[in-house]
Order: structure tokens, then sequence, then C-alpha cells
């Protein structure tokens, strides 16, 4: 286990040498703890803008009182406006924050070590960016596109790779965000008319399935699904329909995923588990004409769940995700800003039967409609208290990110069941709803 570095005042961290033994919210864990979550939190500091946080998914609770949240460190460099992805290589796992103010930079922190990196700046700079890491690499787009500098302004899309280890020179690896050719919808060319009344541009939901990256602007615009391919780096259409989720669909497994459903398509704080599959075809005219399509089956969860501004789902292992939601927080009386106790609340799915599931998916045709597999999970929540100084901006959730340092190995950890305060096993629907997509 790394070493325990103990806060200083707003959350400032010793170096791992220094540190005494951690005490109160630096609680230390069991030795056979799952792999952790880590949660980032906004917080009011010049040096620092955001804190990160480590619980322990699957920990015994023991009578009435809840586990820690382990304050990990303040990552110093961020700024406000960044986004949050765990990037993976054959290198190591990272927590990466890009985006921001103007400068938009690249922060990398190790949690093995503790240690933090300055990457490079991003082409241009971007607002809480959509990032994806996929196969070593992180890719940011912008979440809404503008057509005037200097945030997010062109090239929209671009990818930083980690496959030679730690893209900073501070590591010796020289490394620089490289331009990829933006989604079909976004605004590449415009007439002088629309140049003056651009179209407002958002991207509300995406997911990396396979080797294609999937897209979804705001459902308004009704402009479908599009895919890029992440080999060939170029964009196709997928489907008319925008993706039946907001945000993004977290994997838990196989060709499963997590994620909310949107408001048209169910009641606000419904999520779903979605079986989603890339398909190629070769065109009966020309054989060198292939046509991609996305199917997508559709497993709902639980019929109710906090609603939150920004669904944050973290996926825990093969057919296992978790969803983070704030709880009651203690403020200080002297700074609203200042919280004294810090309460996440962290939900567990445990799918029970993730094989018959995905069996009975792969065994379907693109045009079927008559799956029948009752979906059998398991749901146990945990609050986790964090006392001490925490500077975290005022908003409804300052949590802005949950993440695994697991997501490229998920089919490798299985689980055993835990005692918690809350277990029960349901079979939550008989027929799931089909979509096709073709």
């Amino acid at each position: 286990m790394a070493p325990k570095r103990k806060p200083l005042s707003d959350g400032e961290m010793e170096s791992p040498a220094d540190s005494p033994k951690p005490k109160d919210d630096m609680t230390e864990f069991p030795a056979d703890f799952a792999e952790p979550v880590y949660l980032v939190a906004a917080r009011e500091d010049e040096k620092a803008a955001y804190t990160v946080f480590k619980i322990d998914a699957t920990a015994v609770t023991s009578g009435n009182t809840p586990p820690r949240a382990q304050i990990v460190a303040g990552l110093s460099g961020t700024e406000h406006g960044m986004s949050f992805v765990a990037a993976h290589s054959k290198h190591g796992s990272w927590i990466v924050a890009v985006g921001g103010g103007l400068r938009s930079g690249t922060i990398i922190f190790d949690p093995s070590t503790l240690r933090t990196y300055r990457g490079p700046r991003l082409m241009q700079p971007k607002d809480e960016p959509v990032l994806i890491s996929h196969g070593g690499e992180v890719y940011a787009l912008s979440r809404s596109p503008r057509v005037v500098p200097h945030f997010d302004f062109y090239p929209w899309f671009e990818t930083l790779s980690f496959n030679k280890g730690v893209p900073s020179i501070d590591c010796g690896v020289r490394a620089c965000w490289s331009p990829l050719s933006p989604p079909p919808f976004f605004p590449s060319s415009l007439d002088p008319y629309e140049f003056r009344n651009p179209p407002k541009i958002v991207v509300s939901s995406y997911a990396a399935v396979g080797s294609h990256i999937l897209l979804s602007p705001q459902p308004e615009l009704r402009l479908g699904t599009y895919a890029f391919h992440v080999v060939n780096k170029t964009w196709e259409k997928v489907h008319d329909e925008n993706l039946p989720f907001v945000d993004q669909a977290v994997p838990v497994g196989g060709s499963l995923y997590a994620a909310y459903l949107t408001s048209d398509k169910a009641s606000a704080g419904s999520a779903s588990l979605f079986y989603m599959s890339i398909n190629t075809s070769q065109s009966t005219h020309d054989a060198d004409v292939s046509t991609t399509s996305l199917s997508i089956q559709e497993f709902p969860v639980v019929a109710s769940m906090p609603k939150v501004p920004r669904p944050l789902f973290c996926p825990l292992g093969k057919g296992k995700f978790c969803f983070i939601r704030l709880g009651p927080c203690r403020r200080s009386h002297k700074n609203a800003n200042l919280f004294k106790e810090v309460e996440v609340v962290l939900t567990t799915f445990q799918t029970e039967n993730i094989d018959a599931i995905l069996s009975a998916c792969h065994s379907q045709s693109s045009t079927a409609n008559n799956l029948r597999v009752a979906l059998q999970v398991k749901e146990q929540s945990h609050s986790y208290n964090s006392k001490g100084r925490s500077r975290m901006l005022y908003s409804d959730i300052p949590v802005v990110a949950a993440l695994s340092m697991n997501t490229e190995n998920i089919d490798i950890f299985e689980r055993g069941a835990v005692e918690t305060r809350r277990n029960q096993t349901t079979n939550i629907v008989e027929t799931p709803v089909i979509r096709c997509w073709t």
C-alpha cells in the first residue's frame, strides 16, 4: 500500500517521507479491501481547485459507525473547469485532469505513488471537456464547440497517448496533444450567415464501445448517433436516433454498460444496463463498401434514484457498478464554503446473472425482439464521512468525478458478496426493452 499523507490546512498535503501516522479522516482500510473508488471534489483554493478522496466501495460497516472517506491529495496546478478520467496503459493507471482556463493544462496524478505531473497543454482551451480513456489514449472533445476563440475553438477533438508512460517532461516523455477530425455534427464549415448565428451544440451522451467512441448531441436536435473508429480515425453515423441515456455509459463487463436514462425515456433518476454492439456489414452492390450500425438492448435496473445535476457512475468489476451522490454535509458557521464534515453515499449494484445475460444477448439476431431474461441485481448502500477542513465549492454535488483504476481489466475482478447495512436481491424486470438499431 502506498504511504499515506495527512492533510495540512485546507487540504494541502505533506510529502510521504514527512507524514506521520494518518488520523481521523485518514483511517486505514482493511488489508483485504476491494479496488478503491477515487472521488474528485471541487474546492475553493488558489493552489489546487480539486481534492481527491478514496473510498472502499465494498467496506464492511461495523455497528453504527460508517467508514471514513480518505483524503488522498489536493491536486496542485488544477483550476476550475477541468474534467477527469482514469487513464490506463501497460505502464500504469492515472487520474488525468484536462481543461480549465486559458492555459488548459493537463494534470496527471498517480494514486500508487501520490505524485502529480504536469502534462502538455491542449491545442485550444476547453471548458469541462468530454474525456474518454481508450486503448492507452485519452481523448478530449469540446462539450460545446464554438466558432470564435478562445474557449472550445477548433480543433475541437484532441488525443494524448499514455502508451509510452506518463506524457510529461518530468518523466522524460515529450508528448503533445494531437488534433483529430471532429464529429460531423460539429460546426466544421459554416456559411457567413451561420457564422454570425452558429448553432448551439452540446454533447449529451457518449461511450467507448469496442474500437469505437459513440456520441450524441442534445436530444432536441434529433441528429442521431455517431461513431469514431479509434484505429481508422474516421466518423460514421450509426443511427438516426440519439443514444437512450444521458452523459457517459460506463462498462460493467462484456458489452454491458450502466447509464442514466434520458428524461423522455423514463422518469428522472432512472438507470439501466445497456448491451451495446457495433456491427459492420458489406454492401450487396459493392464488396468494398461497408456500413456500420449500432444495436442496443436495454435492461432497467432500478425504478427510482436521486436526481443529480450530472450523474456519477463508476465501474467496479464484472457485472458491478456504483452510483455516487452527496449526503448531508455539515458546514462551518464562519464560512459557508468550508465543510466540517462531508458525507458521500455510494450505492453498488451487482448483476448476479451477468453470464446468462451476456449469453442471451450474444445469441440474439439484430432483429430479435423476444429476449426474456430476468435481470437479478443486488443493491448495497454505504455512507462515507470525511471530517476535517475541506474547502469545497458550494454546490448541490461538489463531487465532480468518480473513477476506478481498473476499467480496462474489468472482466478479471469478481468479488464475493459482503455484509452491508442494506442488502437485497430482486428480479428487476421480466422482459428488457429492446432497441435494435440497424
